[in-house]
């Protein structure tokens, strides 16, 4: 027999807290970081690989946030990290075509950031 809840449900419903000051932290890192490296190396190539250094920033800013976190935080804490690195990217940089496929890629990466090789419980 399943294990239910006092409110009838079969399903216990996971309970995590995102946390709102890192995650806000990581995407404007990630958005701005660029931006920073533009001004420091002006390079020409450099401007165009602003989206993906954007992308791997975001990346690399779930996992760190989501460092000694379980279960469905993690990837919760991803997916924060991700839509809130996008909307940055999207008020900055206009709502283009490319603008939103990036956006939709940026999403993609925070939850793959956080996720991708952690060690299973």
């Amino acid at each position: 027999m399943p294990r239910v809840d006092d409110r009838g449900m079969s399903i216990v419903p996971a309970k995590s807290k995102v946390p709102v000051v890192p995650v806000a932290a990581g995407a404007v890192v990630a958005q701005f970081a660029d931006d920073v490296v533009h001004l420091l190396l002006p390079l020409p190539l450099l401007g165009t690989l602003s989206g993906l250094i954007a992308i791997l920033l975001t990346a690399g800013a779930a996992r760190v946030i989501t460092r000694g976190r379980t279960a469905p935080t993690v990837a919760r804490t991803g997916l924060a990290v991700g839509v809130t690195s996008a909307v940055l990217g999207l008020l900055v940089g206009g709502l283009g075509l490319v603008a939103i496929i990036l956006a939709g890629i940026t999403v993609v990466a925070g939850v793959a950031g956080a996720v991708i090789r952690r060690p299973s419980p």
